[in-house]
């Protein structure tokens, strides 16, 4: 039976593309349209979150529009594999006619995206690395997210620290540690580019890291394992998937709560983007033959 034979009639079936593919991207936009529509209902304070916890996808279309102008890539190509997000800030098309960097940061000058990027724009020009202007959409964008998680009151403020707290918490944990085995940083470099609050991996963390702390016992400090053998790289890869699952098994729990309040807005988004995960999987691990043992043991939703 073919993909678009089994989607049929399902909320994934206008992703399949003319050739039986499945355009991930398109469900991408779809959750984050969702989130901005069910934000609605809301309080002030609480929906400023959830649509800026939705501008994560802008954040990763801005940084294929980088790579793509940077590297001189083939703009149909790059254009085709942008997350379709409605309503959009700007016309991808034109952001991909830039000819450079600068150019790029230029066409968003209204956006509260330019002035990280500015920030980052000297050490780009002295070592031609997009390495500078990634991370600092990526550490804004997360600052931006602690600043209105800290905002909240009430049981909305348990639900955003429940939620999102541990989870940016993970998230800081690994760029240190990745920053460490891949890139071979200093403890400067690694205190720089990551952040200092954090909730449950914040600089005292970072510190931690950069004096040698091993990722197994850091891990268990946020309620995770890593057996004594795996080797830190392998061990990253491990936390990252545990870490999803988890998001997925407390959104599964939230869902008895109402949509008026933030964790159940919350939960409905993660089972959405975690159904999106676990038909990625499904789909490209039936293209490449994986087994149906294999298949499930990277599914967010356990057997």
């Amino acid at each position: 039976m073919q993909l678009d034979e089994v989607l049929a009639g399902t909320s994934a079936a206008s992703a399949i593309g003319p050739n039986g593919s499945l355009r991930v991207q398109n469900l991408r936009g779809e959750s984050a349209a969702a989130g901005r529509s069910v934000a609605r209902f809301l309080p002030r304070q609480s929906r400023a979150l959830v649509v800026w916890y939705t501008e994560r996808l802008t954040v990763e279309n801005l940084k294929t529009v980088l790579r793509a102008v940077h590297y001189r890539l083939d703009r149909s190509r790059v254009l085709s594999s942008l997350i379709p997000i409605r309503p959009a800030h700007w016309r991808w098309e034109e952001l991909l006619e830039a000819e450079s960097v600068e150019s790029v940061i230029e066409r968003i000058r209204d956006s509260p995206f330019a002035r990280p990027l500015e920030h980052a724009m000297e050490r780009y020009r002295q070592e031609g690395r997009l390495f500078y202007p990634e991370v600092a959409l990526d550490l804004f964008y997360f600052q931006q997210l602690v600043r209105l998680i800290e905002a909240q009151s009430g049981a909305d403020k348990d639900d955003a620290r429940q939620f999102l707290g541990h989870w940016i918490a993970v998230q800081n944990l690994l760029w240190a540690y990745r920053y460490k085995v891949y890139g071979a940083m200093t403890a400067e470099e690694i205190i720089n580019y990551t952040l200092h609050r954090a909730f449950a991996a914040g600089l005292d963390t970072l510190r931690r890291v950069v004096l040698g702390s091993p990722l197994r016992v850091e891990v268990e400090r946020l309620g995770f394992h890593l057996g004594a053998d795996v080797p830190e790289a392998q061990g990253l890869t491990e936390i990252e998937f545990q870490c999803e699952r988890q998001r997925f098994e407390r959104a599964t729990m939230a869902m008895d709560r109402p949509i008026s309040r933030l964790g159940g807005v919350l939960g409905y988004l993660w089972l959405f983007e975690g159904e999106i995960h676990d038909l990625t999987v499904i789909v490209e691990g039936k293209t490449t033959g994986l087994s149906a043992m294999e298949i499930a043991r990277r599914l967010l939703r356990a057997a």
